[in-house]
């Protein structure tokens, strides 16, 4: 895992199914609204199932 900390953002790698992918993830800070984090990330997440 690297961690960049300027940005605050952690970038993993993870091999399935002879598949690499890359996993980019920012910790935000003062997030006034929790419910429409959920939903992007809920919303993020049904994209990539379909």
């Amino acid at each position: 895992m690297i961690q960049d900390e300027k940005k605050g953002q952690n970038v993993s790698t993870y091999e399935i199914d002879n598949k690499k992918y890359t996993v980019i993830t920012k910790c935000i800070e003062n997030v006034q609204n929790i419910d429409g984090l959920y939903d992007v990330i809920c919303k993020y997440a049904i994209s990539q199932i379909n």
